[in-house]
């Protein structure tokens, strides 16, 4: 079985599109772990008026954001493979069942496939042009959207830190490090573009207080440093900088 989750907030207007990419799925063994991110619009009323077996729901009394979202779908997981969907983006119908037909040729513990742009209608992955392994440093120089299945046994008790907002590669990145991961030059996901509640996106205009706790935290993830380090040197490289001023700032500033 694989098991999808959906986070969302706010999002009823595209939340049944999402929904529905879900059902259309030509493999049927699945199932959808809805996390409701503290909505305030209809989006409770829209859940309420599901009814499918494999489709479970779980609701946030107030809004913590994305990456708390994801971990509370992480820790209902119950199928062997896990993706995730955001709640305005939808899959194509054969998704599932070219990904794993691909995991059962290869043996592949992880596949990565592409996505298409909805404004574009281009590939919104930017790396590898044909379908191949990837090794771990290849797959960190992979840049743009891209999407796919990881083995559960993969993510263990790996959880996205949620003083983190936007760094969802301190999980990936340690997941790499261990899978066998197959690249599909396909894509499987429609990356929806057009509007702007990207619910994933951080804002850019954050304060030098904030910058400092979330690089000083950063800082603290020793393994998630060396995997970057190793996969991703030129991130490294960017990263460090950021990571040693907040070490600095962090006491000056205190920690409140």
């Amino acid at each position: 079985m694989i098991s999808i989750i959906m986070a969302t907030y706010n999002r009823a207007a595209t939340l049944m599109r999402a929904v529905n990419s879900v059902l259309a799925q030509s493999l049927p063994d699945w199932e959808l772990i809805i996390v409701d991110d503290g909505s305030t619009d209809e989006t409770p009323q829209i859940l309420a008026g599901i009814d499918d077996l494999r489709i479970s729901m779980h609701r946030h009394p107030t809004n913590r954001g994305v990456t708390a979202a994801k971990n509370t779908g992480f820790d209902h997981i119950r199928g062997g493979w896990f993706t995730l969907l955001d709640s305005d983006d939808e899959m194509t119908p054969d998704a599932f069942a070219v990904m794993l037909e691909c995991a059962e040729r290869t043996g592949a513990t992880a596949i990565t496939c592409n996505c298409t742009d909805s404004v574009t209608g281009k590939m919104s992955g930017i790396g590898p042009t044909c379908d191949g392994w990837l090794t771990a440093e290849e797959a960190g120089r992979c840049r743009g959207e891209h999407w796919g299945l990881t083995e559960t046994s993969l993510l263990g008790d790996l959880r996205f830190d949620e003083r983190l907002p936007g760094f969802e590669s301190t999980v990936w990145l340690k997941i790499n490090a261990v899978a066998r991961r197959y690249y599909l030059h396909r894509a499987l996901r429609i990356y929806h573009t057009e509007g702007a509640d990207r619910m994933s996106m951080t804002s850019r205009h954050a304060g030098l207080k904030r910058k400092v706790k979330v690089y000083a935290a950063l800082g603290e993830d020793a393994m998630y440093l060396e995997a970057l380090r190793a996969q991703d040197p030129e991130g490294y490289r960017r990263t460090m900088p950021r990571v040693w001023v907040a070490r600095v700032l962090r006491p000056l500033l205190g920690r409140s």
